[in-house]
């Protein structure tokens, strides 16, 4: 009866998998199946129907995104912290009265573990953030795909513009979590399992941001992050190298090609996810700061990031003692 259970368990774990890597994966090939059904079937209606509803829609992640997330009730997402299997690791309790920015790395290839226990709410999530309304930040290409941009903000997702995150960080509002992955699609090129290279040091605005706000910043680790797919790399000039290009210069989106089990793209590697949450930073709110202050806050953050790496990176990494965390730019 436990063999049984056991395998069934984890077929609807590797199932969970799966709808994840799917969702993940679908945003480069949206685009051409877009495409298709608008010059090639009768179903173009379809198209303009769900792009009239996204221009509708337009201010909803901008505004908080979505309260009533019903995809989250959906059976398989309870399998899903499992596969991996998926932790969270809360250093310090937070105050249900004020707002928290959590900047989050390393942004590995797809952002998953922020994914999983950050924005969906599963079990970790609840109950470590008991009271918070809890939001991951991306590009806005993200929130305006038709089609996927309402599974996007059914999953708690919003746009990672200022505006956006002013409206949620601000005085009058209390009780939210943003989660921002500061690396952002520059770094995915950096991922490689058993490394942890970030990008931090040219990206200040989200210092800048929270020293207007007043808003603490959090920083965390998602150790594990990068040791779920292996990144294969088109070779310069070629057709596929090219168009990764295009795609990066043109929509902001980084095209790049998963390797997880298998070698399948979109079926990520059973390996654990740690996610760990440092001490809230306190930010003075400060209207316009001064390039001084930003750079100040700035070092202060980064020295809060790396202590966090070291301290915790004996009991998540295999080899600590030569796996460092290095910031590239």
């Amino acid at each position: 009866m436990t063999d049984k259970f056991t395998f069934v368990e984890a077929c609807l774990q590797v199932i969970a998998a799966l709808q994840l890597g799917c969702l993940q994966n679908l945003y480069v090939t949206m685009i051409f199946f877009i495409f298709y059904l608008t010059l090639f079937t009768t179903y173009w209606p379809i198209v303009l129907l769900s792009i009239l509803w996204t221009w509708y829609d337009r201010e909803t992640p901008f505004k908080g995104g979505r309260s009533l997330r019903l995809l989250i009730a959906l059976p398989f997402w309870k399998h899903l912290p499992d596969y991996f299997p998926v932790s969270l690791v809360k250093i310090a309790d937070l105050d249900p009265n004020r707002n928290y920015l959590f900047c989050s790395h390393p942004h590995g290839l797809l952002g998953t573990a922020s994914f999983i226990n950050l924005s969906l709410g599963l079990a970790p999530n609840k109950a470590y953030f008991p009271g918070f309304n809890t939001k991951l930040a991306v590009k806005d290409l993200n929130v305006f795909y038709p089609f996927l941009r309402d599974i996007a903000l059914e999953c708690g997702v919003i746009s990672a513009s200022k505006q956006s995150l002013e409206y949620l960080l601000n005085d009058k509002q209390k009780g939210n979590i943003v989660t921002l992955i500061i690396g952002g699609a520059e770094e995915v090129i950096h991922s490689m399992p058993g490394h942890y290279r970030i990008i931090l040091n040219k990206r200040k605005g989200f210092v800048k941001l929270a020293l207007t706000l007043g808003c603490c910043l959090v920083p965390v680790f998602n150790f594990g992050e990068n040791d779920i797919y292996e990144l294969l790399i088109p070779k310069s000039g070629t057709l596929l190298h090219r168009l990764q290009q295009w795609l990066k210069r043109n929509t902001g989106f980084l095209f790049v090609l998963p390797k997880g089990v298998l070698g399948l793209p979109f079926l990520p590697k059973r390996k654990p996810l740690t996610t760990v949450v440092g001490t809230p930073i306190e930010i003075p709110k400060i209207e316009e700061p001064t390039r001084e202050e930003i750079d100040q806050y700035h070092k202060l953050y980064t020295e809060e990031l790396v202590k966090l790496f070291h301290e915790h990176k004996h009991k998540y990494v295999k080899d600590p003692e030569n796996t460092h965390l290095e910031i590239v730019g």
